[in-house]
């Protein structure tokens, strides 16, 4: 899993002056640097040192697109001018003498802090410069310790609300960055929205606005220890609440709801821990109990939903009104520095009907268990991510009205439920999007694998 690093960049006299230039113009900065690898999902915090060996801002790094042969280009925003500037020698000189050495070469002649030294630099760091605030307390080791003491069943359930959320930005085609920040106060949270910036009342104006005409809002308005969250970014916006009637160490697993407003379309995830098998990697055994009674309630939703005709508009028009999905991955650690999504299969309800039957399922003592070998087909987070926001799946128009309905069962059973509402907010300006490939630059190189597609928005005129 993506963990957090930290980067050394050195500025010349002359950089010096573009940098300052570019923090009065434009808030934020970009540098070429020799080639260096580091998850584009996982935080990276930047130390600027001036000429005179003193660290004067700290920023949010990202590794960009290639620079030129052999060099990358990394962007830095959130720059945090310090109070007052950090000698590097005090840094060399107060990190312990086992990571001394690769610190001070880092910090001489720039470039990424190996994980233990950047651990070492950010504890030392905050005590040297008590104003730099949020942006790299969080990576402490008193913090990481306060993360380690809650009971691994509340771990394994932020994990899985976690990825939850990151699957509702990723289909919103909304930045994941802003899970990277999520902090841990000294109180065990309810949920993972209760430690994000974006965390929200339920009555709060911009979450009644998206939310007023939603299916089923009024019952998770009166849900105990429910907590909403917005995500913008630009003019996307995604509207995310998250409910649940149990502490999170006793709850018993998570569901998305993601409601496509634009084409009036329910999808839901169910999420299933796979456990590790020296043979095929990851399985998971079945029957389960738990996924029994959870598939009996979606037969009798669908036989409900089988009911309602369905309008013949073309925004009506669905592959699958089946609106259930369950995703099956190998078993989810919480890491709060991560803004990936956990690779999995997800598997439409009507496939697993069929696959809880197939023969090619049967272990060698004849119980039944799921791989990766055995599964025949699934859907990958990109190709669910290309139906799910064309509302190719999903339940017709009339049909998301009985949604309350299943919102109130999954609650019921203790399990936690992430209604993610991607409101339709057409652009004023008539812009389109279109991708473009990045893995491809000027000299022909092949990009680092997590590299992400841009998104460049042009105008109809």
């Amino acid at each position: 899993m993506a963990k957090a690093g930290g980067y050394i960049l050195r500025l010349s006299q002359e950089r010096l002056g573009v940098f300052d230039h570019a923090m009065d113009m434009y808030g934020h900065f970009a540098e070429a640097v020799p080639s260096f690898n580091h998850s584009r999902n996982a935080p990276l915090v930047c130390f600027i040192v001036d000429p005179s060996g003193h660290v004067s801002h700290i920023g949010r790094g990202r590794r960009g697109v290639n620079a030129g042969t052999e060099q990358s280009r990394l962007n830095i925003d959130e720059i945090h001018s310090l109070d007052s500037a950090v000698s590097i020698r005090d840094i060399i000189v107060g990190v312990p003498n086992r990571n001394r050495k690769a610190v001070e070469d880092r910090f001489q002649n720039g470039g990424l802090l190996s994980p233990k030294a950047f651990q070492e630099t950010v504890d030392l760091f905050v005590q040297l410069a008590p104003g730099s605030g949020g942006l790299i307390e969080r990576f402490t080791t008193s913090t990481r310790q306060r993360v380690e003491r809650l009971s691994e069943r509340a771990r394994s359930n932020l994990a899985y609300q976690k990825e939850a959320v990151a699957v509702a930005l990723s289909l919103a085609g909304i930045d994941r960055a802003p899970l990277a920040e999520w902090s841990l106060e000294e109180e065990a949270p309810e949920s993972f929205l209760d430690g994000l910036a974006e965390v929200r009342m339920r009555e709060d104006p911009m979450v009644i606005q998206d939310m007023r005409q939603v299916p089923g809002y009024a019952y998770l308005r009166d849900v105990p220890n429910a907590a909403a969250a917005v995500f913008v970014d630009g003019e996307d916006r995604l509207t995310v609440i998250m409910a649940n009637r149990q502490p999170l160490e006793e709850q018993t697993g998570t569901d998305l709801i993601y409601f496509n407003e634009r084409f009036q379309a329910f999808i839901m995830v169910q999420y299933k821990a796979m456990e590790p098998d020296d043979e095929l990697g990851a399985i998971f055994r079945f029957p389960e109990a738990k996924l029994t009674d959870e598939l009996s309630r979606m037969d009798r939703f669908l036989k409900e939903l089988s009911r309602i005709k369905t309008v013949t508009k073309t925004d009506d028009f669905r592959f699958s009104d089946d609106p259930f999905f369950l995703k099956f991955c190998p078993r989810v650690q919480f890491e709060p520095d991560s803004t990936g999504l956990t690779k999995g299969m997800y598997i439409p309800h009507a496939y697993w009907r069929l696959l809880e039957k197939d023969d090619r399922l049967k272990g060698p003592r004849g119980g039944r268990r799921l791989a990766y070998s055995n599964v025949g087909r699934y859907f990958d987070n990109t190709s669910f991510s290309m139906m799910v926001k064309g509302a190719w799946v999903g339940t017709s128009i009339p049909q998301s009205e009985l949604l309350e309905r299943w919102m109130r069962d999954v609650v019921a059973s203790g399990r936690s439920i992430t209604f993610a509402v991607k409101p339709d907010d057409p652009d004023p300006d008539g812009e389109d999007v279109f991708v473009v490939d990045p893995n491809v630059d000027l000299d022909g190189l092949a990009l680092q694998q997590d590299e992400e597609p841009v998104r460049v928005k042009i105008s109809r005129e």
